[in-house]
């Protein structure tokens, strides 16, 4: 554990100071915690960080105070659900280690490297996929005098379908029995402890069980994990709506939520949670809020307790002692809000006077001036792709032009639509209403009120037409640099808040493909005139509503809000290139390892077909390979994991293939000019990517800036 964690976790209550256990030779505790992965770890690794037996003497070491009012210490345990399972049960170091999903990772990548939260999250609550059962371990206080050992069973509170059933917890009973020292039960008995309201019903008939279980009601009302202050919108969900609205990302950091139950996790920044089920100690939600220092407390019928409250701002305080709820104003809650956020990033202003749609070959980039020229006037994406273009091998490179962001901004002045400001229901153009909203306290709180509001003003931005002049210039400029209006194209952002150092904005804003013929047709009909395949018209005017419209989705609001992002200085350009179809692989290449500084191997990640790399279904990985270079060729080539669309021994890549884009890769370092200063302690890397189109030609699609 870093020294900056534990005096984090000793200061929310978390970590108690004691006295150190003995440790033998190699500084490792000198007591027997059994062999197995764990103890190999332990040796190679120098730390402790799992044990597969829990000995008498070894419970201190392997546990750490509990915040709970019922419990002493607790741990957490991961017990084999299958023969496959590729680690036996153990316990772990949460001295060490906060979380399961880090062991695994961390301490074991040989099995677990690429696993991600979806994935990890299947491993261990789903009955189809589970390979571990996985819970906490504690001493609680028995209400009746002296205590027991407790152990809880994690599945998804908000699917009754994985709930754990009689056999699943007999198993886990018999595996940790068979693994903790007789002498810590012999008065301490083994318990099975339910955990949310669908496992307290189960119980219930569990009449003749094997193992003791704890009553449903354990007389707590309520109980603080991370004693603190928050302020936001307060929000009340069940379990199920909870999981629409993050499906719909419609809550955030200015949020405060008050939930039916204990959800397995919150990945989302919030202000604060106040749960209607007790959380395990050691539960994600309690982890990620004492390191975000945002409240965290239990407090029984939590919905029906604070249902007055929903939809207010309010400051919210989980106390030592109880739960305390006050109005709060919007002055007093942006203060609190800029503490919990980044410093804030300010993106580049643009330039409104160039007009021109410009050919990624003739923008000029010989100069630093003349390349942040053109990102004000042509947005990053953009103007990176053209520094690009000019310095490599054409053959590497697609076709393209840039549309400037005085498009868009003209846009914003010219679109309208009926909308209530206030005012009653008038018609004001895109940017008026936009202007009006970042001036509105409740846009501003209400998550759920800005997503509805936001949802609307795209809409009617979709539908709204585009300058006839825009659209005869584009038209022109297809035919000129793609040589016919009946090949498809791709329009895709390039705005003034992506692709930044501080801010990268990906994945946040819409690409669509466009047809110009389609415009011109004197139908709206399909099938698309550059693609019979495609059902539908793909129109000019169609694919930049929807790219201008993509400015304004609720991820990219929440995450340029999240970073202290003028909304309103965030504007739209538009790099326009061929579109490509039937791809043989799709590629993510960093020139450096991104998480590594002192690693400056390539890192590949390539994925079959048009499977996304970086935004890929649930439990569809990608290819990974590093890449090692000397004299500008690749000399070693180390296959970390293979793709799960290929069939065993396959790759996406070839040798030859990886060579070829590794020398690109080699080249890229040594032409693109770095205008960045990275922040101290950084350098930076170049993040690219890549596609093999169908012919088998490595072409270039996008290269971006990435301080590691």
């Amino acid at each position: 554990m870093s020294n900056s964690l534990a005096l984090l976790l000793v200061s929310l209550g978390l970590l108690a100071c004691k006295d150190a256990p003995p440790v033998d030779d190699s500084g490792l505790p000198d007591m027997d915690f059994g062999d197995g992965p764990c103890a190999e770890k332990a040796v190679e690794l120098g730390t402790l960080y799992c044990a597969h037996q829990l000995p008498e003497d070894g419970w201190t070491t392997l546990t750490r105070p509990a915040g709970a009012v019922d419990q002493v210490r607790a741990t957490k345990y991961l017990a084999s659900a299958t023969d496959e399972a590729p680690l036996p049960s153990l316990f772990v170091n949460v001295n060490a280690l906060d979380l399961h999903y880090d062991l695994l990772t961390q301490v074991f990548p040989e099995y677990y490297s690429e696993l991600d939260r979806l994935d990890y999250m299947a491993l261990v609550v789903d009955p189809q996929e589970r390979s571990y059962y996985a819970g906490n371990l504690a001493e609680y206080i028995d209400p009746k005098g002296g205590s027991f050992f407790g152990f809880t069973i994690w599945d998804d509170p908000a699917d009754t379908t994985t709930t754990i059933q009689y056999d699943d917890a007999l198993k886990v009973y018999t595996d940790l029995l068979a693994r903790i020292d007789p002498r810590l039960l012999a008065d301490r008995p083994l318990t099975f402890v339910p955990n949310s309201g669908n496992q307290r019903e189960e119980v219930v008939s569990w009449t003749d069980a094997a193992f003791p279980i704890r009553g449903v009601e354990d007389g707590v009302s309520y109980e603080a994990y991370t004693v603190a202050v928050g302020y936001g919108t307060v929000r009340l969900f069940t379990l199920a709506e909870l999981e629409r609205a993050e499906a719909e990302a419609s809550f955030g950091f200015q949020d405060l939520l008050i939930l039916e139950e204990a959800p397995f996790d919150i990945e989302r920044v919030i202000a604060g949670a106040v749960t209607g089920s007790r959380q395990g100690e050691l539960s994600h939600l309690n982890v990620r809020s004492a390191a975000r220092g945002t409240p965290n407390c239990f407090v029984k019928d939590a919905l029906t307790e604070l249902a007055a409250w929903e939809g207010q701002l309010a400051r919210l305080e989980c106390g030592e002692d109880g739960l305390s709820v006050q109005a709060a104003t919007l002055a007093e809650a942006e203060v609190f809000w800029a503490e919990l956020r980044p410093d804030p990033v300010t993106i580049p202003a643009v330039d409104l006077t160039q007009t021109a749609l410009m050919p990624l070959w003739e923008l000029p980039t010989a100069t630093v001036d003349e390349r942040r020229a053109g990102l004000t006037a042509y947005g990053a994406k953009g103007t990176n792709l053209a520094v690009l273009t000019q310095r490599v091998d054409p053959a590497l490179t697609l076709d393209g032009f840039l549309t400037p962001f005085v498009a868009y901004h003209s846009f914003l002045q010219a679109g309208t639509w009926t909308v209530d400001l206030g005012l009653g229901e008038a018609e004001y153009s895109f940017a008026e209403t936009l202007e009006a909203w970042h001036n509105d306290p409740d846009f501003l709180t209400d998550g759920a009120l800005r997503r509805e509001r936001l949802e609307a003003l795209r809409d009617a931005m979709e539908d709204a037409p585009q300058d006839a002049e825009l659209l005869d210039a584009l038209t022109a400029q297809i035919i000129e640099t793609f040589g016919s209006d009946t090949v498809m194209v791709r329009f895709r952002s390039s705005s003034n808040a992506e692709d930044g150092l501080e801010f990268s904005g990906a994945g946040l804003y819409q690409s669509e493909s466009a047809c110009a013929a389609d415009e011109w047709d004197a139908d709206t009909k399909g099938p698309s005139l550059c693609d019979s395949d495609t059902n539908k018209e793909r129109s000019l005017s169609e694919a930049l509503g929807e790219v201008f419209a993509s400015v304004w989705t609720t991820e990219a609001w929440e995450e340029r809000e999240w970073y202290g992002i003028d909304h309103i200085q965030a504007e739209m350009a538009v790099l326009v290139n061929t579109r490509s179809e039937n791809e043989q692989a799709n590629i993510v290449a960093f020139t450096g390892d991104p998480n590594d500084i002192t690693d400056d191997r390539l890192l590949v990640n390539a994925q079959l077909g048009a499977w996304d790399v970086v935004s890929a279904e649930p439990g569809v990985v990608p290819e990974k390979v590093y890449l090692t270079v000397s004299g500008g060729v690749v000399t070693k080539i180390e296959r970390v994991s293979p793709s799960s669309q290929v069939e065993a021994g396959e790759v996406v890549l070839t040798d030859a293939q990886l060579e070829a884009l590794g020398a690109a890769l080699v080249n890229i370092i040594d032409v693109m000019p770095l205008d960045h200063s990275p922040a101290e302690g950084h350098d930076v890397v170049w993040d690219t990517e890549w596609k093999v189109l169908e012919d088998g030609r490595l072409i270039v699609k996008q290269i971006r800036p990435f301080q590691r």
